[in-house]
């Protein structure tokens, strides 16, 4: 489940600041005019300075934003989001200047229009290190600056678009000019996030290493799977220290230094382009969002790791053990193929709570194109559901394009893409 962070004042709000600094400029018979009807704050929308605004704070302006309409679906968001468990802080500058106890006007505000939530914090000024420090996954709001701040940090910004911030809206990696896009935002980061922490568990390096919000694996064997940096949570560092950790330590090892990235890390995944990492895999998650009654081909069976590690040598030449089956968190399912008495595919899965992730699916080259892959991801699937799995998901290079028409016909869709680049 997910930590997220909500902006209160025009994210959960409407605030009409020309209508109410108007009608105030109106009665007191004040020179000001407009001059940005859509400016983020009160000091740019009229031709005033700072004491005459604060003046009007003074005489109820400040009734602008605890009188403001709610955001339509706003409500409906938030209820859905503690219904699947995430957790939900309204994270709001706000302060005693204006508010005097900032965090009981907001309380007011949010429980008046019966808007959910699980904490409030106010006075807070730099909201993507705040989230860092406090494990927050995602920030909701509608300032570019939070945004782009919360992604310097990791935190997966989504930014609510509106007119005043348009034109760099383009910039933070995920938004939606209402709260149903926004809903739909915040739901793929989970998914994405929540699939990626399956896999790194169903198919671990033997070495792993955890520093200020990123997971280093380091095998003996140089797939990428095995080798690479994967962002886990938000952090703290400066990015270019972090990165020149993670390059020195991967030198020492004698490995290339090789990042993971989903569309959780675009923003990291421009860095480091710019820094000379290339392009090297590209590939995709699908997901299987319910197990259909299936019927396996008899020619599958589920047989012990040992029996399935021969097979899997026979077929694929591999010598060496393909991954630490030992530290798989999870239940594992291994399936092979015969084509009379011999063994000509073998498939393996790791069942997750409601999932099974498949992976390592193999066909002899001398056997292919006879159906023999469709048989090991559909007895795969069935040994998970027999364990109590009602989802799956899988990975897929995307140049393999057999294969991902093979998992599409079985229903898997694909969720996201995901990407190695390495220096």
């Amino acid at each position: 489940m997910l930590k997220i962070a909500v902006d209160l004042d025009d994210t959960l709000s409407v605030v009409d600041r020309v209508e109410r600094g108007g009608a105030y400029i109106a009665r007191k018979g004040l020179p000001y005019k407009v001059i940005d009807p859509d400016a983020h704050v009160f000091l740019n929308v009229f031709d005033w300075n700072e004491e005459a605004l604060a003046q009007f704070i003074a005489e109820g302006g400040v009734s602008a934003f605890i009188e403001a309409e709610t955001r339509k679906g706003a409500r409906e968001t938030l209820t859905t989001w503690r219904a699947l468990g995430h957790d939900v802080t309204v994270l709001t500058a706000r302060g005693k200047d204006w508010f005097v106890n900032p965090v009981n006007v907001s309380r007011d505000w949010l429980e008046k229009r019966r808007l959910p939530y699980d904490a409030i914090v106010a006075e807070c000024k730099e909201k993507g290190r705040y989230c860092a420090e406090q494990g927050i996954s995602v920030l909701v709001d509608d300032s570019f600056e939070q945004c782009a701040g919360a992604q310097r940090h990791g935190v997966n910004a989504v930014i609510l678009v509106g007119k005043n911030n348009v034109a760099r809206a383009g910039e933070i990696a995920f938004g939606g000019s209402n709260w149903y896009q926004i809903a739909d935002a915040v739901e793929h980061i989970a998914k994405v996030r929540m699939l990626e922490e399956l896999a790194a568990e169903a198919c671990p390096a033997r070495t792993r290493t955890y520093a200020d919000g990123w997971a280093l694996n380091f095998d003996e064997w140089n797939a990428c799977r095995g080798n690479h940096v994967r962002v886990k949570s938000a952090w703290l560092l400066p990015l270019e220290e972090k990165l020149r950790g993670c390059e020195g330590l991967y030198a020492e090892k004698n490995k290339p230094c090789r990042f993971r990235l989903t569309d959780c890390d675009r923003p990291l995944e421009s860095a480091l382009s710019a820094r000379g990492y290339r392009l090297e895999k590209e590939a995709v998650c699908m997901e299987l969002e319910s197990i259909p009654t299936l019927f396996p081909n008899v020619r599958t069976r589920a047989v012990s790791y040992e029996e399935w590690l021969k097979v899997f040598r026979d077929i694929t030449g591999e010598r060496a053990l393909p991954r630490s089956h030992a530290l798989i968190k999870g239940n594992p399912v291994y399936v092979v193929l015969g084509e009379g008495s011999t063994p000509v595919a073998a498939g393996m899965g790791v069942v997750q709570g409601e999932y099974t992730g498949v992976f390592d699916l193999y066909v002899d080259a001398d056997h292919r194109a006879k159906g023999y892959g469709g048989a090991l991801l559909e007895r795969v699937i069935f040994e998970g559901k027999k364990l109590g799995a009602e989802k799956a998901y899988l990975q897929a290079d995307a140049r393999n394009k057999g294969a991902i028409s093979l998992c599409a016909k079985a229903g898997f869709k694909k969720v996201y893409d995901y990407r190695y680049r390495v220096r």
